[in-house]
């Protein structure tokens, strides 16, 4: 028995472990609450009815389809559907204070600490959501089926996949894992690049190259009676800088890291060999960033949920990045400038988001001793993070440009920015601008490909 046939045969086991001898898991809704799901609920949970004054719209399906008159190609950059709309209005500095009950904390501080610059452009919103019929039809199914772990840091998934694993979530730990599992397709693959931008314009590429990711629990015909528990796949195969050329990264998140950690290799040139990587996770800096932001930053974030306490806020009504077309069709020296990325090509809309509050556990360790997450209601997706230092003081702000891949249908991340109050620079993690291989969420790639084995032969290559 190889390696990794041994590691997916425990996991298996213990999964299905789980399932018989769990202790007394955290509740489920009834089926009186579930019911609630395609009524005054969306199939997947969010509040179907807009605000009362009309600035957010009634969810009436999102874009489920390509628009007509666009012309899509898979494969390529998606057109922008709404290229008629003009902003509303615009927050600045000077206006700030009117709308500051809408605007995270940390933009608040990032557009204060750049007031000749940065400003958001508020457009009409624009419920786009939309996901495919099997998935909201799971979705129903996990809502009087699904549950946490007793500690709430795994889910039992009792033996199926696919849905909104919590449509009416009753803690923090569930909204999370809402995130963790959301909607983007099955798989995915592409170009993508990493730098740093600078005050005087320069750009520094940290990393850059293909990327493979699979997400089993998103597709439709997996065999979950015989699934190991594996939620999330991830390869990275570096291009750039000349330096990390040929280095290759593998990582297997399974469905609760408490018990069973994430597991990650790496294969460096230098060294000619795959070696487990244990450190890729939680608040180790990412090399990519030049130390910027940490491993449980990407995706907004992702990882185990142990080191923190979760509590939800509750629900706001929050300007986000939203149907961001226009970032993504511009030359990149249109959108990086110098400080921040260029205002006038990023869209922001008004949209209900839940906020979670994520508290440093005491006896654990991480560098951040709090975050704040904000979770786009119709998606799942966290579009906006705060993160604090031990002292409880602001440090960082993080945020995703979302638009609607309306081929899949699926709302999903198409570019994500950090900012740290202490340094010059910023971050920026996405695909490259008119790039050879853009970003595809349609794809299957084979479980085979996400090996240690797999990652020798590459290296090798």
């Amino acid at each position: 028995m190889t390696g990794v046939k041994r590691i997916r045969t425990i996991l298996l086991f213990a999964a299905l472990a789980g399932l018989l001898f769990a202790p007394a898991a955290f509740a489920k809704v009834s089926a009186e609450k579930a019911a609630h799901l395609g009524q005054d609920l969306t199939p997947c949970g969010a509040e179907k009815a807009g605000n009362a004054d009309g600035t957010i719209p009634e969810w009436t399906g999102g874009l489920q389809k390509v628009p007509a008159g666009i012309n899509f190609k898979p494969g390529t950059n998606h057109p922008d559907p709404f290229t008629k709309d003009k902003p509303l209005f615009k927050i600045t500095a000077e206006n700030l204070d009117k709308y500051a009950d809408k605007v995270t904390p940390g933009m608040q501080a990032l557009i204060k600490r750049f007031p000749k610059t940065l400003y958001l452009l508020v457009y009409q919103s624009r419920r786009t959501a939309a996901f495919p019929d099997w998935w909201i039809k799971r979705t129903r199914r996990n809502a009087t089926l699904i549950e946490l772990t007793k500690d709430k840091l795994g889910v039992i998934n009792h033996g199926v996949t696919g849905g909104v694993p919590f449509p009416i979530p009753t803690c923090a730990e569930e909204v999370v894992f809402n995130h963790l599992l959301t909607w983007q397709g099955p798989g995915s693959e592409g170009d993508f690049h990493r730098a740093n931008v600078f005050p005087n314009g320069n750009l520094v590429r940290n990393a850059g190259g293909y990327v493979w990711m699979m997400t089993p629990w998103n597709v439709e015909n997996l065999d979950a009676k015989h699934w190991d528990g594996i939620y999330f796949d991830l390869i990275t195969k570096q291009e750039e800088p000349p330096r990390r050329k040929g280095e290759l990264l593998l990582v297997k998140d399974p469905l609760n890291q408490s018990k069973h950690p994430r597991l990650a290799w790496q294969y460096l040139p230098g060294q000619r060999r795959v070696r487990r990587a244990p450190t890729v996770a939680y608040d180790t800096p990412n090399p990519g960033s030049s130390g910027e932001d940490t491993y449980d930053d990407a995706f907004m974030f992702n990882g185990a949920l142990d080191r923190f306490d979760w509590k939800i806020v509750g629900k706001k009504e929050m300007y986000i990045p939203y149907n961001c077309y226009k970032a993504d069709l511009v030359p990149e020296k249109e959108l990086l400038f110098p400080n921040h990325p260029n205002p006038a090509v990023i869209r922001w809309e008004l949209h209900r988001v839940w906020v979670i509050d994520a508290t440093l556990k005491k006896g654990k360790r991480h560098i951040y001793g709090r975050r704040m997450l904000y979770i786009d209601e119709d998606s799942w997706s966290v579009v906006l993070m705060d993160m604090y230092d031990r002292r409880g003081k602001y440090w960082r702000t993080r945020y995703s440009l979302m638009k609607s891949r309306y081929n899949l249908p699926a709302v999903v991340k198409n570019a994500e920015y950090e900012f740290d109050s202490t340094r010059p620079d910023y971050t920026i993690v996405k695909e490259l601008n008119n790039c050879e291989h853009p970003m595809r969420y349609d794809v299957i790639i084979p479980d085979s490909n996400f090996t240690p084995g797999w990652l020798r032969r590459q290296g090798r290559r």
